[in-house]
């Protein structure tokens, strides 16, 4: 097959069906690409603030809690919206025919280069947010940060070098179990969490993280398959980030979020506040003095007592 022949046989590029103008932007140009990343930083910020005034006016549960729960409210919202993005981007690059596959180090497309910028520009959002969320409220979240400063480190190299795009833009579809997450945070909030639908999304929630265990192997499959050339011409900057958070999210990450999901899926407690909450004065069972905790959920956080926050 020609190279014509090949190029005419590529699936269409995700950026057109959002505007052609993205399909031909100069993503060589720095400027582009800093001002898609901005662009993208400054979405999610002006989103984790219109949702905050958009529940607070719908939702009487959302009103009532406090300042801290409302903005992982928030945040969870906000990154179950970058899951979506990442999942069709994720899936558009592993399903279909996208020249990404042409080289694994060089290789890459207008709709690579708006997923990379956006990014980029997500997790200057999330990082600069957890940051501030946890100096402010006292909390420090080593598995979060771990995540998403290397994830952010990564991009931005990716960005910068216009190396990678072939394994950033098929990694993204780690991100699809956010989503999941988001709902299943604000369902507990709510106090839905014996209902039908805390128990659709949980299920759907864990195997997601199953499915992330496959991708993972795809990932690596990749890297094997391409290892000379990966081994030769990646940046080396990138090769020791891309390859850290990839160790890592395989063995420890994907395979402790999974069991902690699991667990949640049979006991629904909220351990990313639960284990640091204060201990309540208990009589024959009954919660005194005006704390909200419960017997189950304080079982369960000592069980499981460990203070590193759910992705």
């Amino acid at each position: 097959m020609s190279t014509e022949d090949s190029n005419t046989s590529l699936s269409p590029e995700l950026v057109a069906f959002i505007h052609h103008s993205l399909v031909s932007l100069d993503y060589s140009n720095v400027q582009v690409k800093v001002g898609v990343a901005a662009a993208g930083a400054i979405v999610f910020t002006a989103l984790f603030f219109l949702l905050h005034v958009l529940f607070h006016l719908t939702t009487p549960v959302y009103s009532g809690l406090s300042l801290k729960h409302k903005v992982f409210w928030n945040l969870a919202v906000v990154r179950g919206v970058y899951g979506v993005f990442c999942t069709v981007v994720g899936s558009w690059a592993i399903f279909c025919h996208t020249g990404l596959e042409k080289d694994a180090v060089f290789a890459t497309t207008p709709t690579s280069h708006l997923a990379m910028c956006v990014s980029v520009g997500f997790f200057v959002f999330e990082c600069t947010a957890v940051t501030l969320s946890d100096v402010f409220f006292g909390n420090f979240s080593a598995l979060l940060h771990v995540h998403h400063w290397l994830s952010l480190i990564g991009f931005i190299i990716v960005l910068r070098t216009d190396t990678g795009h072939t394994i950033g833009s098929k990694g993204l579809i780690l991100e699809m179990s956010t989503p999941f997450s988001g709902v299943c945070w604000t369902l507990l909030r709510c106090g839905l969490e014996q209902g039908l639908l805390w128990k659709v999304n949980q299920f759907l929630l864990v195997h997601t993280f199953h499915l992330r265990s496959v991708a993972e192997v795809l990932l690596w499959y990749i890297s094997w398959k391409n290892w000379d050339n990966i081994w030769a011409n990646m940046p080396t900057s990138l090769f020791v980030v891309l390859y850290l958070e990839l160790f890592l999210i395989t063995v420890f990450m994907t395979p402790y979020w999974t069991y902690k999901k699991s667990r949640q899926m049979v006991c629904p407690v909220d351990w990313n506040f639960e284990v640091q909450a204060p201990s309540p004065v208990m009589s024959n069972g009954v919660v005194q003095n005006g704390h909200e905790s419960s017997v189950r959920g304080g079982a369960y956080a000592m069980l499981n007592g460990s203070n590193l926050k759910q992705e």
